[in-house]
């Protein structure tokens, strides 16, 4: 049997990432779990920042931000990034993350966490009290020790360690074992 629960603004876990905006001179960074991606070709990615945000203002105002997947020894200051707010301290000095410059874009990616996009703002939609934010992926930066295969660059999860967030109970929690494989496990279902 199911319960109604009324509408809620949560999936099963979310994932959680790191959005540098700004400049590498001023940079600034706050955590999202609105975050999905969107489209494959050209690769698109949609965040959702609450208007009242700072980062909000930085992204409008240069159309580029970093996103970047923080691993699981991050909860602490992936955590900070979120309740303490960019208008009042330097968050990415706060934290001890060191900023880099981006490879093709102004905003800076962190060095310590493993996985970044490079993105640039393709289109902008107003959700009430949130703004969602259309980006194309320009570039994806990993750093070399997580990668199963250089040439087509897929990554060892395992190694990134990325956490999620369950905002029914506020934890985070980092990914469970591999329980099937990906347009493979339904091919069982398919009647030839």
């Amino acid at each position: 049997m199911k319960t109604k629960i009324g509408p809620k603004d949560r999936i099963v876990p979310l994932p959680i990432v790191l959005v540098v905006c700004g400049t590498l001179k001023r940079p600034n960074i706050i955590t999202v779990g609105k975050v999905g991606v969107v489209a494959s070709d050209p690769p698109v990615i949609g965040i959702s920042i609450r208007k009242t945000r700072y980062s909000l203002e930085l992204i409008r105002a240069n159309g580029e931000f970093s996103l970047n997947t923080p691993s699981s020894g991050q909860c602490t200051q992936t955590d900070y990034c979120g309740i303490v707010s960019g208008r009042d301290c330097d968050k990415i000095t706060a934290i001890g993350m060191t900023p880099l410059q981006g490879s093709c874009i102004s905003a800076p990616i962190l060095e310590e966490c493993p996985y970044n996009l490079e993105c640039r703002v393709l289109r902008e939609i107003d959700l009430g009290d949130w703004v969602l934010f259309l980006a194309e992926v320009l570039e994806t930066l990993v750093d070399e020790d997580k990668l199963l295969d250089p040439v087509t660059g897929r990554v060892d999860v395992e190694k990134i360690d990325p956490i999620v967030y369950l905002g029914s109970t506020d934890e985070y929690r980092r990914l469970g074992e591999v329980v099937g494989r990906g347009f493979q496990e339904g091919r069982r279902l398919v009647r030839e």
